[in-house]
């Protein structure tokens, strides 16, 4: 599963070894919430990763991503 760059929820709480409960509440907040197509949502490998290190004292550098556009119907899906 680490050949992949993007994860839906379910497979990046897989990947953390968490519940879907757990990364909503815990990991979620601190990772970007992409959008690659209308009505889903992905989260990104480094997003995860860097959450891990930071959770390890470790810093990961990476490059910012430009910003999207807000779509106002991202607040209903989940």
């Amino acid at each position: 599963m680490t050949d992949k760059r993007l994860y839906t929820t379910r497979e990046a709480a897989g990947y953390l070894a968490l519940s879907e409960s757990s990364f909503r509440t815990a990991v979620a907040p601190h990772c970007r919430k992409l959008s690659p197509v209308p009505g889903r949502v992905a989260w990104a490998r480094e997003d995860l990763d860097a959450w891990v290190d930071g959770l390890l004292g470790t810093k990961r550098q990476s490059i910012p991503a430009p910003a999207l556009p807000v779509n106002p119907l991202d607040r209903f899906v989940t």
